[in-house]
């Protein structure tokens, strides 16, 4: 990365920026001509031969619907429209007329998936527009009650043409976990890349000429002898894509289902075009698009709501709640003033900033509650996983509360279809948006908003002007150059050379503890290490939360014995100059930082040579403890699929 000079603190200074001419934070996991290295390249735009054709259910003159044709209690179904005069459709509304309440969590798609678990007689409306017709069409269908074993492919669903897809399958009335299933695409153009992991599929949908249907079947043999056979179907919809836009340039392929949660929003047309779409190939201009904090000193909820994206209603609805019902929500308001937009969509992964929008991209899985809300999950693996694989130590982390695990938000059984509470809502979104609008207050400050013109745009402003963390990383530069090199292993997809393969966390503890960074993923870059002191700050401060990090052999060490450990890290006496600069240009409103940290916990370490699993409630005595077994975290990395992360997505226009 180029370095970037600063020739003083203060923000009225011209700074001189280059950051590798493109910044999404963080500026990592991305190669020299912009583009994230590790992740596979998308498909071709090239037309695939069919494997085979599947007839649609019903047709209303120029409108086809497809989908299953018998019901039975417990099976899990989907219904999806296309045109047979060669228009396109550009917007539905499905609704049920009667039977007994169906869940459709994709009402404004043009696939829905759901669950039929009663017996009864259905009736479902769709209204359709495509660009020269409106249509209303009408469906019945009849559900039996049935005690049959039944399979569950979820879920029916709608994707642009290019992207990455997951299919998962699961049985209301069997155990999914010691079944064989065997995976099949029986109609529709070949798909591309398809890998199967048990119960669950991925693959890249090949480019179309007009929306094709899709449907892939299973095949589960349960281990008490019995089978069932169900089917899915997908829509790939023929998609606008401009291959050198924003995010097809980073190989990043968007829903087109996304839309403002609030459709009399008066931001409503700026944020469908300047936000996330195929088609993204300029900066929208404050006067377009301006940051919250132009608008509004004091956001209401319905303000913010205002700016936000989603692809499922639901995921609005959660965030409202999360907004109104959390202790974090207050200042939630005031962060995000710093933002244009909150874009939460099924097919974000991992969550992340962008300078060139100004906006946050959160990852729907923080904010699910029911099993079918969960069903709607994009589950395609992250493109980093196994990223650091070939080095000998891992640096875990969690947060911990009450001398209990705080986050335990993944560790949910999609099969079990069980629920969450609000409290795991609230533990799994804290952290992730004081992540991510540190790094948004980091680019725009609250001392900058007064200033921004209408002709200005987030990318140049961001360019002619830096950020907070570059200031800190000047201020209180981290020294050890090994984690630096670690750390692009570990979180760019660097190869690790024969010195770096050759460490064991003994060298990692050689290497960290003399040094000021309060996590092993602050090494990547300012931009992490900035809002990472903060997330953790806030997480304690308002929370009560306490981050954990432990350092670990990953050889010969079945119990993830810890080498070493340290509980709220970010408050060490070497630590806090830099976390008060952090939190009070991030936050300023919460007044002396300094008299807050004297009130905060002073760092604790973690037992050595005892599992990470057991090093929970660390008062003396409770031996009781070692047979807990919690979920675990790689520090910042995708080395288990359970993880947000927040390293680079598409890589900033020259």
């Amino acid at each position: 990365m180029n370095k970037q000079f600063f020739i003083s603190k203060s923000k009225s200074t011209l700074v001189t920026v280059f950051c590798c001419s493109f910044y999404l934070t963080a500026c990592n996991g991305s190669s020299n001509d912009g583009r994230p290295s590790g992740r596979g390249e998308l498909p071709p735009p090239v037309i695939t031969e069919s494997i085979g054709s599947i007839e649609p259910i019903a047709v209303f003159e120029n409108i086809k619907l497809y989908g299953d044709s018998e019901f039975i209690t417990n099976g899990s179904y989907g219904f999806a429209l296309t045109t047979n005069d060669n228009s396109q459709i550009t917007a539905v509304s499905w609704q049920q007329l009667s039977g007994p309440r169906l869940t459709l969590l994709a009402s404004s798609s043009q696939t829905i998936g759901f669950d039929a678990l009663e017996a009864g007689e259905y009736v479902l409306q769709a209204d359709v527009t495509t660009n020269n017709t409106n249509r209303q069409i009408r469906y019945d269908f009849s559900v039996q009650q049935s005690q049959a074993t039944v399979a569950n492919l979820r879920l029916d669903h709608s994707v642009s043409e290019r992207a990455k897809v997951s299919l998962r399958v699961d049985s209301f009335n069997n155990d999914i976990s010691t079944a064989s299933v065997i995976w099949k695409q029986v109609a529709g153009p070949a798909v591309l890349d398809f890998q199967s992991q048990e119960n669950r599929a991925f693959f890249n949908a090949p480019a179309v000429d007009g929306d094709q249907i899709v449907q892939f079947e299973t095949s589960v043999n349960f281990s008490d002898g019995s089978s069932a056979i169900d089917t899915s179907i997908i829509t790939i919809n023929d998609t606008q894509i401009i291959d050198d836009a924003y995010f097809p340039n980073s190989n990043i392929i968007t829903s087109e289902d996304v839309f403002s949660f609030n459709q009399d929003s008066p931001f409503k047309s700026a944020l469908e075009s300047c936000i996330y779409t195929n088609t993204l190939n300029r900066t929208c201009t404050f006067g377009t698009l301006p940051i919250i904090g132009q608008e509004w000193f004091n956001p209401t909820i319905d303000n913010i709501l205002d700016r936000t994206l989603v692809s499922h209603d639901w995921m609005g609805q959660r965030f409202r709640q999360y907004l109104f019902e959390s202790a974090a929500g207050p200042d939630m308001l005031k962060l995000l003033r710093g933002v244009t937009a909150v874009v939460i969509s099924y097919d974000v992964r991992p969550s992340f900033y962008w300078a060139a929008t100004g906006a946050i991209y959160l990852d729907a899985r923080n904010f699910w509650v029911t099993p079918q809300e969960r069903d709607t999950l994009n589950e395609v693996p992250d493109f980093r996983s196994g990223f650091g694989g070939d080095l000998r130590f891992r640096v875990l982390w969690r947060y911990i509360k009450d001398n209990a695990p705080y986050m335990p938000g993944q560790n949910f059984s999609s099969a079990a279809r069980e629920m969450r509470t609000f409290d795991v809502l609230e533990a799994d979104i804290s952290w992730l948006m004081y992540h991510e609008l540190g790094h948004a207050n980091d680019f725009f400050p609250s001392d900058v908003w007064a200033d921004l013109s209408s002709t200005d745009d987030p990318l140049s402003f961001f360019r002619n002007n830096g950020t907070n963390s570059d200031i800190m990383i000047s201020n209180f530069p981290l020294s050890s150059s090994q984690m630096k090199g670690l750390a692009q292993v570990s979180f760019s997809g660097e190869t690790a050379n024969t010195t770096q393969g050759s460490y064991f966390a003994s060298d990692i503890e050689s290497f960290f503890t003399p040094d000021i960074a309060s996590s092993y993923y602050s090494y990547l870059n300012e931009r992490e290490d900035f809002a990472t002191l903060f997330e953790r700050f806030m997480m304690q401060y308002r929370l009560g939360a306490s981050a954990d990090l432990g350092i670990v052999d990953t050889q010969s060490n079945p119990d993830f014995l810890v080498t070493w450990g340290q509980r709220d890290r970010f408050n060490h006496s070497t630590i806090q100059a830099r976390t008060r600069f952090t939190v009070a240009n991030i936050m300023p409103e919460l007044g002396n930082i300094g008299a807050l940290q004297s009130e905060l916990p002073d760092p604790i370490q973690l037992r050595q040579n005892v599992s990470w699993f057991s090093n929970i409630d660390l008062r003396e005595g409770l031996e009781s403890q070692h047979s807990i077994k919690v979920p675990y975290r790689f520090e910042r990395t995708s080395a288990i699929d359970e993880m947000n992360l927040h390293i680079g997505r598409p890589a900033l226009p020259n």
